[in-house]
């Protein structure tokens, strides 16, 4: 297949990607609309007719859990706009790719790595939020319990302690709120609340709060002492969160790095672009290094999954 050839392919699929994307978004207000009364209802039984409605492709798992991590990463776009990104993403690179480096396979891979990119964002916002909220638990453990010994009722105290909630946890705990204000039963909305939140400590202070649901014991001891273990603890995470961030940083780096040397040989030779970009053998290199770099950020990311505890 020629570049033109390829390039006509390329802008058909183009074309229908067009097409398909408002529909796509017309689906999109439908799910969003479908999904907001569920949200102020779900205390109550779904109708029959609720229950035939056929799924649609906004329904499928990898979205919603892609539309999870965006919401609780902050992000306000909608998952099928980051999908229909990804896509439009891989194209552009597929025609790039090719006209520098004629080799379709190698494209293709090239192509798949550099249309993850966005997703790859969608992850790095995920945990940077996670380690904010990780990072100011121990304030708000203190905040709630302010709340919790003056009233001593576990909800009252919930509702009050969202005003002076840190900034960093507060659109998560106002979200606990508004669980507990449509019906949702305290012991369910905790425990979505430290899954959203997602470190241990979160999980530690649910388990507490549910005990006392559960129990009615005094929890003020088991509160204090989270404290104090988080206080213990923070010295160690802070040094985790320094090193994943110079690793991460350090990645990138590397990336602008070769980049520039391919660029900078290209420059004082340019026979050497034959060899990064026409020969085999240069091309299955720069094919190499660029998954070698890519799986360098996967894992630098990947680092940041262990919560706090």
């Amino acid at each position: 297949m020629t570049f033109i050839e390829l390039s006509f392919f390329l802008l058909f699929l183009l074309g229908m990607l067009l097409i398909v994307v408002p529909i796509l978004s017309r689906l999109q207000i439908v799910a969003q609309s479908y999904s907001r009364s569920r949200f102020y209802k779900k205390r109550r039984e779904e109708s029959k007719s609720g229950n035939d409605q056929k799924p649609t492709l906004l329904d499928h798992k990898l979205l919603k859990s892609l539309d999870r991590y965006m919401s609780i990463a902050g992000m306000k776009i909608a998952p099928i706009t980051m999908i229909t990104i990804c896509f439009l993403l891989f194209f552009v690179t597929i025609l790039a790719t090719y006209r520098i480096m004629p080799s379709p396979i190698h494209n293709i891979l090239i192509a798949t790595l550099i249309s993850s990119i966005p997703l790859l964002f969608v992850w790095s916002r995920y945990q940077k939020k996670v380690l904010e909220m990780a990072s100011v638990m121990m304030p708000t453990v203190q905040n709630f319990i302010g709340y919790f010994t003056d009233s001593e009722n576990l909800v009252t105290a919930i509702y009050r302690a969202a005003r002076t909630a840190p900034f960093e946890i507060q659109s998560e705990w106002n979200r606990l709120v508004l669980d507990l204000q449509t019906g949702e039963h305290p012991s369910t909305a905790l425990i979505e609340f430290s899954n959203r939140v997602g470190n241990g400590w979160a999980e530690d202070f649910a388990d507490i709060l549910i005990t006392h649901i559960e129990t009615g014991s005094n929890i003020t001891s088991s509160l204090f002492k989270l404290i104090n273990e988080m206080q213990n603890a923070m010295y160690n995470e802070e040094k985790r969160i320094t090193v994943l961030t110079i690793y991460k940083w350090g990645t990138l780096l590397m990336v602008i790095l070769s980049i520039f040397i391919v660029w900078f040989n290209i420059k004082m030779d340019p026979k050497n672009y034959h060899y990064y970009f026409e020969d085999r053998q240069g091309i299955q290199i720069v094919t190499l290094s660029i998954l070698v770099l890519f799986i360098s950020f996967i894992g630098a990311l990947e680092m940041g999954r262990k919560k706090f505890r």
